[in-house]
């Protein structure tokens, strides 16, 4: 018989322990081991650094990998790499406001037609076969890349003001996209916003991050509440990428715009081919 110390030190002694935590006074049992915490940690931190750079949050690439390497289902996948997308395009954000590169003008109408968007998207999400979602969003990447990368866009920087219909066009697409596929607004408003108001590559990227950051709150408590959230693994990836994404986005303000953009394609045509090869 073994005595009731002698289990409790065994279970001390055993590396794959799972953490816990306490949130109002009540515990509750994290089943991530330290490997596990580690690896998502490390993961969130090179996501976070591309996030970052990009202004995209590191979903685009945590995405593929949650579903290609981590066996999560889609949905899964986009729910969890929503809580760290909103961590790190929150932490970028703050870096783009101190740059001075908002217009806040051009940004509250198109704010509030992503968020009013993002919230009406996000409910059909569940409705959606996981296959067909992830090839979707596959496809999109990839015809997205090519664009981006023969488009001669965000290489200048006008000072005009956006015309108040873009505005709302631009901004139901992104909200509409983001509540579909979490970046799917980021990736297509950059592009617009350089061909439509003529923004540079680093401007084009502030404003989306201010219109999406609110679209992905409200998309966030939808996804958690149909259960397409795996809050242990997400919130060791948000970790690591709020670490990293300030220096990503250092990097992007310092780049060339036409660089930028083409490392910008490559990431996006990589995500794409691995998601629709994916099983």
């Amino acid at each position: 018989m073994v005595d009731s110390n002698d289990a409790y030190d065994t279970r001390v002694r055993t590396p794959n322990r799972k953490f816990r935590l306490t949130i109002r006074g009540r515990k509750q049992v994290i089943s991530v081991s330290f490997s596990e915490l580690v690896l998502f940690v490390g993961l969130g931190a090179v996501v976070g650094f591309a996030g970052g750079l990009f202004a995209i949050g590191g979903a685009l690439i945590a995405i593929p990998l949650l579903t290609a390497v981590f066996g999560f289902t889609q949905h899964d996948s986009q729910g969890t790499a929503m809580v760290m997308a909103l961590a790190s395009a929150s932490v970028t954000l703050v870096i783009y406001v101190r740059k001075k590169l908002l217009r806040v003008r051009d940004g509250l109408i198109m704010t509030a037609c992503s968020t009013a968007m993002g919230l009406v998207s996000s409910q059909m999400v569940r409705y959606v076969n996981d296959r067909t979602l992830q090839r979707s969003f596959g496809t999109f990447l990839i015809v997205l890349a090519v664009f981006v990368w023969f488009g001669h866009l965000g290489e200048g920087d006008r000072s005009a003001p956006l015309p108040t219909p873009a505005q709302v066009g631009i901004g139901s697409l992104a909200g509409a996209l983001s509540g579909l596929f979490v970046v799917g607004g980021a990736l297509v408003s950059v592009p617009l916003l350089e061909r439509v108001a003529g923004y540079s590559q680093q401007r084009a990227q502030a404003m989306v991050l201010l219109m999406l950051v609110p679209a992905s709150a409200i998309g966030l408590v939808v996804y958690s509440s149909a259960g397409y959230v795996r809050w242990h693994e997400a919130i060791a990836l948000a970790g690591g990428a709020v670490a990293l994404a300030p220096l990503g986005t250092r990097a992007a303000l310092v780049m060339k715009p036409r660089l930028l953009r083409r490392c910008f394609a490559v990431v996006q045509a990589g995500a794409g081919l691995l998601l629709v090869a994916g099983r």
